[in-house]
């Protein structure tokens, strides 16, 4: 029996279909990437845009297309499949919606399926841990590993759908991460990423996003930590400096969603646009490379020429060289989908074409600070003769070579920027 798992979204939702594909694998599954050789297709969708839900509708139809040549069982699960629901199962084709809370019950409901021909998510009941019920021992070819730490968001700003879709936040018993980092590093994966929906909220009797990284800190191996998405307001700027150890990654993700504070408290969130700027200077404090990618939406309900020109001077204050720009979109139930002065589409492109443009000159003079300087990565993947890597501040490197070993840690010499490729820089 072959199976496919598709995935949109986050790093959570990668990490937990790397979960899922794990037990497949247990129970003598094999995973093919091709959809037209699968006999089982997954998929784990998003909703946290409207352009996401789009992109998950038009997926659930190519499947359709595909279930008129032949026999494929098709389940959906995931965000999408949690708040929007009666929007999937009007297409007769799709065989089981599993929600996010029994999401780790898909290996069970398959086996089932197996041995009594049908799909079924009654046949199988959800546990009190539900939703730490993953811990995956691969990770699809990836020299990466996420490992999930905490779940869901008490946040509720007044523009976002995940605390529907993921419920409060809740955080993994600190020995048990403790446990998984350790077996990951044992599976022999350099680099772990530590992820969840917030995890600057997780909180363990006690312990601390702080706490944690001290603790998987004094691990004895070679590797590096990452961190995934983090809350500025939320964020112990102690951690910083963990990063002088060479263990925890000199890089930042953050969410900053808008650098005007008037737009800011119109989402609901506690930080203004210099907490963000004084969180970056801190940074480059204990490490003058550290690396800034993030999350802006633009076009929020309201916001004037003069909020984008204050996210534009934050962005470049911050000194982003990679972010992931977002023309808002209403999502139902939420407040700012029935704010007044809803921004034109127009404006909203226009705004989001701008911005790229400044954080493409920002990443030019980012990488062009280590013009002939050797820095470290981790080779992931081979490319074209060449291979692609990570440096510790998440500088995408493409190297020009060969004789470097996938999955260990090689310093190399950046010979050119890419202007063509804001992510990338070349290395011999």
């Amino acid at each position: 029996m072959k199976y496919s798992i598709v995935t949109h979204g986050c790093k959570l939702n990668q990490f937990e279909s790397s979960a899922i594909s794990t037990k497949l694998n247990n129970l003598g599954l094999n995973y093919v990437d091709n959809l037209e050789e699968a006999d089982i297709v997954i998929f784990n969708s998003c909703t946290v845009t409207d352009t996401a839900d789009k992109k998950g509708i038009k997926f659930i139809k190519k499947i359709g297309k595909l279930k008129n040549n032949k026999e494929i069982k098709f389940i959906v699960t995931g965000c999408f499949a949690q708040t929007d629901k009666e929007r999937i199962v009007q297409y007769n084709f799709v065989d089981c919606v599993v929600d996010n809370k029994m999401k780790y019950k898909i290996p069970e409901i398959i086996q089932s399926y197996l041995s009594r021909g049908y799909l079924n998510v009654e046949s199988v009941k959800p546990k009190k841990r539900d939703r730490f019920e993953f811990e995956p021992e691969s990770f699809l070819g990836r020299t990466r590993a996420f490992l999930k730490i905490q779940d869901g968001c008490n946040r509720m700003c007044s523009f976002c759908k995940v605390p529907f879709a993921r419920g409060g936040s809740v955080s993994l018993e600190f020995e048990e991460v403790v446990r998984r980092f350790k077996k990951l590093l044992e599976l022999g994966y350099k680099e772990i990423v530590i992820t969840g929906v917030n995890i600057t909220s997780y909180n363990w009797s006690g312990h601390t996003l702080r706490d944690l990284l001290i603790e998987l800190n004094k691990t004895k191996g070679d590797f590096r930590i990452r961190l995934s998405s983090i809350m500025p307001d939320e964020f112990d700027y102690r951690i910083l400096e963990l990063v002088k150890d060479g263990k925890l990654t000199p890089h930042l993700h953050i969410s900053i969603q808008s650098g005007s504070d008037r737009v800011i408290r119109m989402m609901r969130r506690n930080y203004t646009s210099s907490d963000l700027i004084r969180l970056s200077e801190t940074a480059r404090k204990y490490n003058e490379d550290f690396g800034f990618s993030g999350d802006v939406i633009v076009g929020f309900p309201g916001e004037t020429n003069e909020d984008f020109e204050k996210t534009i001077d934050t962005v470049s204050k911050v000194g982003f060289f990679r972010l992931h720009i977002f023309p808002f979109s209403p999502r139902r139930g939420t407040p700012a989908s029935v704010m007044p002065d809803q921004t034109d589409e127009k404006v909203k492109k226009e705004r989001e074409k701008i911005l790229f443009g400044v954080v493409k000159e920002l990443s030019k003079q980012f990488k062009s600070r280590f013009l002939g300087r050797e820095i470290r990565i981790l080779p992931e993947e081979d490319y074209n003769g060449g291979m692609y890597g990570y440096a510790d501040n998440y500088l995408r490197v493409f190297y020009r070579g060969k004789d470097l070993t996938r999955n260990e840690f090689s310093f190399v010499k950046i010979t050119n920027i890419n202007e063509e490729d804001v992510t990338t820089a070349i290395a011999d």
